[in-house]
Order: structure tokens, then sequence, then C-alpha cells
């Protein structure tokens, strides 16, 4: 029942995109209302917490402000695109049950790497490659397919290796959500952000290899069992499917782009479009429809139910941040910054960049900070310009995904290798965020 009014609900989003109507908007607020009810008692309790409270504040501003019954159906579905694009995107990730891919991989990773950074840079290069599109369904896949040989090195350097990798794409890629986010709350096209994540993702990939060779440059391999190697008809079957699973993944960005283009509609409408119908293409194409219905099955009766947690917050934080902006408050920040000196790009994208970082280390989603500072700071009120802004918000999101002990990636990767999320984040990787964190501002300075 659930996964039916989830997936309802994301139909009526496509739907009243293109063919916009109040109705429609009407029964999306009363589908949020009814998973709302529905999901909370299953919902993490910081989850449960987080979300009355920003409920409660945002029914307050609203009653204050005398806000109409429309400006109520808006906020309860405010951050429906961004809802809509977290609930879909795992779709995408079907396209990896279409064949062995890990068995190819697998192939092609022990007959090549032969030292620990060479390890560490097929691991970050991997998760990057996949997670263009996979997200997070990328740790897993390469955890799994790599933590074999992953026993013969230290468990930072995997570790670090598979986090750093996945820091570059979420800068850039349609289908994360800090793009997303960054684009919605700087009134930007992803054609128009892009440009700025692609900057900051290149310095990224540099940085990744560059620290990870002074790092884990001059380890030497522990002693291991001799692997037995694959003959060449093994290595040019994996190689074909391999290209085969990029000229996929390929396919997928280009349709989110072409279509983008074509129908001058957000990216935020057009990935959850493209991963709702463009993994049933390309199973009608290669002859995947047993696989794509397979995985389909299991995204509607495991995945989408399980999700529940991202639409509770999401949709209270959408409301809170709706409301927010209808009130007085923003006003009084604009007047705050010019009075502090602070009024200038040069102190205004670190500071916004690591007050989104340094408040996610006490729990404080970086959703929430964006929201509060998009309502505040609107694109024209302060000396950043649109791309400048949507570049410090992403920024400021990978910094929270690389440090926090709370971010989504530190949490799994702290289940996926038994180590405290603690260590995952601050502590092995710290100083990179940092380090790329401040490159990414001196880009953002220097070229946007």
């Amino acid at each position: 029942m659930i996964s039916a009014i989830m997936l309802g609900y994301i139909g009526l989003f496509l739907i009243n995109a293109f063919w916009p109507d109040a109705y429609l908007q009407g029964a999306m607020g009363l589908a949020a209302l009814l998973i709302f009810l529905l999901t909370f008692s299953l919902a993490r309790p910081p989850t449960r917490y987080v979300s009355i409270l920003l409920i409660a504040v945002g029914v307050y501003m609203l009653i204050v402000y005398e806000a109409s019954s429309a400006s109520w159906v808006k906020a309860s579905i405010y951050n429906s695109s961004i809802i809509s694009l977290v609930l879909t995107v795992p779709l995408l990730g079907t396209i990896l049950y279409f064949e062995p891919y890990q068995k190819y991989l697998s192939t092609i990773v022990l007959r090549f790497v032969k030292s620990p950074y060479q390890f560490y840079a097929i691991s970050s290069l991997l998760v990057a490659f996949l997670s263009s599109l996979m997200n997070l369904a990328s740790f897993h896949f390469v955890y799994q397919l790599l933590h074999p040989l992953s026993l013969r090195y230290p468990s930072r350097l995997f570790n670090s290796a598979l986090v750093r990798g996945f820091l570059p794409n979420m800068i850039w890629s349609p289908s994360y959500i800090a793009v997303a986010i960054a684009a919605q709350y700087s009134r930007l096209s992803w054609f128009e952000v892009a440009p700025v994540g692609l900057a900051i993702a290149a310095v990224g990939i540099v940085t990744i290899l560059l620290l990870g060779w002074i790092e884990f440059g001059r380890l030497k391999t522990v002693p291991a069992e001799p692997i037995s190697s694959e003959p060449h008809e093994s290595i040019v079957e994996a190689t074909r499917s391999l290209l085969k699973l990029g000229l996929q993944i390929a396919v997928l960005i280009s349709l989110i782009v072409v279509i983008e283009y074509l129908t001058h509609k957000s990216a935020l409408v057009i990935v959850p479009l493209v991963s709702l119908t463009g993994p049933l293409f390309l199973a009608l194409i290669y002859g995947k429809t047993e696989a794509f219905a397979t995985q389909s099955r299991e995204f509607i009766t495991r995945k989408l139910p399980r999700m529940n947690n991202e639409m509770i917050l999401f949709s209270a934080i959408g409301f809170f941040g709706h409301s927010l902006a209808i009130s007085d408050i923003p006003g009084y920040i604009p007047v705050f910054i010019n009075h502090m000196g602070l009024d200038t790009a040069v102190t205004l994208v670190p500071l916004i960049i690591f007050s989104i970082g340094l408040l996610s280390l006490v729990g404080l989603h970086p959703m929430i900070t964006i929201a509060a500072l998009a309502a505040a700071l609107p694109p024209g009120s302060i000396p950043l310009s649109p791309r400048q802004l949507a570049g410090t918000f992403l920024t400021g999101y990978m910094f929270y995904t690389a440090i926090s002990p709370f971010s989504a990636v530190n949490l799994f990767m702290g289940s996926l290798s038994k180590q405290t999320h603690f260590m995952i984040g601050p502590q092995q990787n710290g100083l990179f965020s940092l380090i790329y964190t401040l490159l990414a501002i001196g880009v953002l300075l220097a070229f946007f």
C-alpha cells in the first residue's frame, strides 16, 4: 500500500510538472500526508524528532503570517521534486544486473592491480565511474567486488578510496540530491549548474589521485595467495561487457540531458522520468526484460517502502523552508551580513560552505541549513552570482558528506567495513575533505 501511494505521488508530480493544476497539487499534498501518517512510526527516532520540530515551526509561521490555503498546499509539496528524485534514482541501478558485471570487473582488476596505490586509484575511479548514475548503490557493488583483494592492504586505504571516489560526482551528476538542491535553491537549470560542478569535480579527481599517492604510494603489497591469471578470452569478454555497461550509463545520462534540453524542464523533473523509463528502454534493446522485471519487483516490494525516512524528512524540510521564506526572518540576514562586513564573495563563499559542513557535525542536515540560507539569501540579494551560489551549496554538501559522522555515505561505509562512522568520516577523510573544499572555494572565486 505504501509503495502504491509513493508511486502515485511520483506520478502526480510528473504530470503536474508538465501540466500544472491546483487539483493535482492538492492530491500530492494529500498523498504526502497519508505517507507521513502511515510511516511516521516506522521512521528512525532522529527523523521523527527533527521532522516534528520543523513542521511545528512551519505551522507556527504559516499561522502567524496568515498564509492562504494555496500556500499551505505548496508548503506540503515544496520538496516534491527532490523527493521524487530520491525515490526513483535507485531504479537506475537495475542495469547493473543485466549481466554479471561484478565477475567481469573482478577479472580486469585482479589482472592489472599490482600495488597498493594502483588498488586505491582503481577503487576510487571505479566508484566515481559507477556512482555518476548509481549513487550510493555503487558502494555496495564495488565493496563486494574488491573486498577480498582489499584484505592485502590497510583498511584505511580501501575506505578512503571509496568515500573519496564518491564525492566528485555529487557536484555535477543530475542523479544526486546535492545537485537537485543547488539547482532548486539557486534557481538555475542543470545546464547552468553543470559547468561549475564539472570544474570542481575535475579538481576533485586530481586531488584524490595526488593525495592518494602521497599517503599510499610507498606502501608495499602484503604477501597473499597467488591469483591464477585469466585466459586472454576472458579478459576480452570482460572488457567488452564493461564497455557495454559504460555505454548504457552514457545513454541514460544523455537521455537526461537531451530531454531536459528539448522540454526545458528541470533535471529535477527529467531524472525521475528517465529513472522510471530509461532502464526499461535499455532492457528492451538488450533483451534483458527478465532481469529488469526482477529488479523492479525488488524495488517496489522492498526498497521503496524503506525510503520512508527520506520521504518524511525531506517533506518536513520543504514545509519548513517554504514557511520560512514567507516570513520576515530572511530579510534580517542580509542586513546582518552587511553590518558585519561579510558582504563580499571572498568571505561569503567559505562562510556558507563551512556553516553547512560544521553544523552537520552536530546532526543538522545540510538540507535544513541550505533551505534556511536560500530563504535568507536569494540570488540577487548578495554579491554572489547564481552559479557561485549553486557551487557554494554543492561544495558545502560535499564537505558535509565527507566529514559528518551522520552523513549517509559515512554511515553506509561504517556498516560495510565494520568501523565507526566517526573513523570513516572525520578521522580518515577529514584532511582530504578540507583540502578539496579549499580548492573548490578557489575555483568558485577564480572562475565563476
